[in-house]
């Protein structure tokens, strides 16, 4: 079997994906974004964290990894992420049921086509530079509150998938990444930490979740096939 058919038989619906993507001058725009995501991400975690993850992505079957990529938001296979550098992430917190992974897969077909926010990406190293890590307090290069980036996007789906099963009654899921584990924050940032913000949320939360409170575990990684 190649990697694809083995992690085929390891992933399950809901899980995320992280990917650590590569490119070089030749295309310069791209690596110059992926170049500043990561100095991005290695300031806010440190560099003895997992900060070179670039993209995030949720499967749901073989053939429907939701992804928001430039320019729009859409379907793409397991085998195409598996050809990169990849983790596969599964929350621990609680089994996704058919109920859950059919709200979450109707949440991310709505956002199939949408086009990506580069701007958001601008914003979220705006509102670092100011001391805003956690909140989005600036919004200067915004397109619109409906597109999103990687990691934005598949936050939504899962936030989406809590405040729906709140409005039913159900509240044992939690926000995501609104806990700070104090041994890994400084205690000035835990003292006026009040939430993480869905904008705010980069593809290096899902990869150091035990900076926050452990919501993500790792089940396999390229590494595992090399």
């Amino acid at each position: 079997m190649n990697t694809t058919e083995i992690v085929s038989r390891i992933i399950k619906p809901g899980d995320v994906i992280s990917l650590d993507e590569s490119s070089t001058l030749r295309h310069p725009f791209k690596f110059m974004g992926l170049k500043g995501i990561r100095t991005y991400q290695k300031e806010l975690f440190g560099e003895d964290s997992d900060w070179r993850p670039t993209h995030t992505v949720m499967y749901f079957a073989d053939d429907r990894v939701f992804s928001m990529t430039y320019p729009v938001a859409r379907w793409e296979s397991l085998e195409y992420q598996t050809r990169q550098k990849f983790k596969v992430l599964r929350y621990t917190k609680r089994r996704y049921t058919d109920k859950h992974i059919k709200m979450m897969f109707e949440t991310a077909s709505g956002l199939i086509g949408s086009k990506y926010d580069i701007g958001d990406l601008l914003d979220i190293m705006i509102n670092k530079i100011l001391g805003y890590a956690h909140q989005k307090k600036i919004s200067v290069f915004e397109f619109s509150k409906n597109f999103k980036v990687c990691s934005t996007a598949v936050r939504a789906i899962q936030e989406k998938l809590r405040k729906d099963l709140e409005e039913q009654g159900d509240f044992t899921f939690e926000r995501l990444f609104d806990k700070l584990n104090p041994e890994k924050w400084d205690p000035s940032e835990i003292k006026g930490f009040s939430r993480t913000d869905v904008e705010m949320t980069t593809p290096a939360h899902y990869t150091n979740s035990e900076w926050f409170d452990y919501e993500f575990i790792t089940v396999c990684s390229w590494r595992d096939f090399r």
